[in-house]
């Protein structure tokens, strides 16, 4: 036993403690001698008995070492770890995909509840258009001010202009005679929105022909030097509203109607309105124009407008006008006029008179250049014969 013992690891208390524990059937052989029986086979039944408790011995230390390695407490402490880590990992995920389909949820919600609230105001909307019946909302004092008196102020204040189209403004108002001129009255919350519209329009014109606003944009220091850079426009007749013309002595008749941008027409950096030319800025310019006029009489009766029949005055006058909203006088000044004498004749069909006008003035800011001619009837609409333009110099 001893010498089984010395051959035993001694880092190996657990084998050892296997082969302790086979010790009784390697007891002292002195009992059996007691009993007086020892026989050989007692011998070889102890040595099988010691070699069977050697055997379960080494099936021990086989199950151990050969089968694999003991139990490790770290292995099963990590195990267990990463089992509270996938749990933990688990419940979190339930719980942010629970969090998302709220969210979800909750802006389906959203967005339904806006398209019901869009429809209800469009629905609300439609319906007072529909049955709009309260007073126009332009003010309920000016409104109560119109129904118990009228409301009325000079037309002057609110003129924007000389041409047959700018006094056609005037007349949506119901004008009264007056002391003091002609008045502009209002009736409805509609005509004051109009009233007030041409004053706005009228106070930014005269800012500009100030020069507190700039309409236009300068060119270029390298432009303006030359020639390319400097205002130009040509203007070519066209057929004029001859609806509201009534023939007078001594009367004159704006040429409102020009083409501006088409054929051989055209405007750089100036601005077209109602039939003028608005200049810019400071500068000369030459300022030219032609207007032709043509008659035609009757071989029958000799009848036609300027004949030796007509108590008219046989002469066709042709002027070149200025416009500021500044000036006084209406804001409007004579440039240039010439007339022409009309010919006579026993047996004359037709009679044809060319005018033309030109020289240099120091026009300003804002100035507006416009024609006018004693007889608008009898101006030829030929666009090549009736013309009228400015370039600066």
């Amino acid at each position: 036993m001893s010498k089984y013992m010395n051959d035993v690891d001694s880092k190996e208390p657990f084998i050892e403690k296997n082969h302790l524990s086979s010790g009784p059937s390697n007891a002292p052989m002195g009992d059996n001698h007691g009993n007086g029986s020892t026989t050989p086979a007692n011998n070889i039944s102890g040595s099988n008995n010691t070699n069977s408790s050697s055997s379960n011995g080494n099936n021990n230390s086989n199950y151990h070492y050969g089968g694999g390695a003991p139990p490790n407490n770290s292995n099963s402490m990590k195990q267990t770890s990463q089992q509270l880590d996938y749990s933990h990992l688990e419940r979190t995920i339930a719980r942010l995909r629970t969090y998302l389909f709220a969210m979800f949820g909750v802006g389906v919600a959203g967005f339904i509840i806006l398209i019901i609230v869009v429809t209800v105001l469009y629905v609300n909307l439609n319906y007072d258009l529909v049955h709009h019946r309260h007073k126009p909302k332009v003010g309920e004092q000016a409104y109560e001010i119109m129904q118990k008196e009228e409301l009325c102020v000079p037309c002057d204040d609110f003129r924007l202009g000389p041409s047959p189209e700018e006094e056609r403004e005037l007349k949506k108002f119901r004008l009264k005679e007056g002391p003091e001129g002609v008045s502009c009255c209002v009736d409805t919350p509609v005509e004051l929105m109009l009233l007030l519209k041409m004053f706005v329009e009228r106070r930014f014109r005269q800012e500009v022909a100030k020069g507190t606003i700039s309409q236009w944009p300068r060119a270029s220091s390298v432009v303006s030097g030359g020639s390319e850079g400097k205002p130009a426009a040509h203007l070519m007749i066209t057929t004029q509203d001859l609806s509201d013309v009534k023939e007078e002595h001594g009367r004159q008749f704006i040429i409102g109607r020009w083409n501006y941008d088409a054929d051989l027409a055209f405007t750089y950096r100036t601005t077209y309105r109602s039939g003028r030319i608005v200049i810019p800025e400071d500068g000369y310019y030459f300022v030219y124009s032609q207007i032709s006029f043509m008659e035609t009489f009757d071989l029958h009766t000799a009848e036609g407008y300027g004949s030796r029949h007509s108590s008219d005055v046989p002469s066709l006058s042709h002027y070149l006008f200025r416009y500021n909203i500044l000036y006084h006088n209406g804001g409007e000044e004579k440039l240039a006029q010439n007339s022409i004498t009309k010919c006579w004749g026993q047996s004359k069909t037709f009679g044809e008179y060319v005018s033309n006008l030109g020289a240099v003035f120091y026009l300003r800011n804002s100035d507006e250049i416009f024609v006018k001619v004693s007889n608008i009837t009898m101006v030829s609409t030929d666009p090549k014969m009736s013309h009228f333009g400015l370039f600066k110099i």
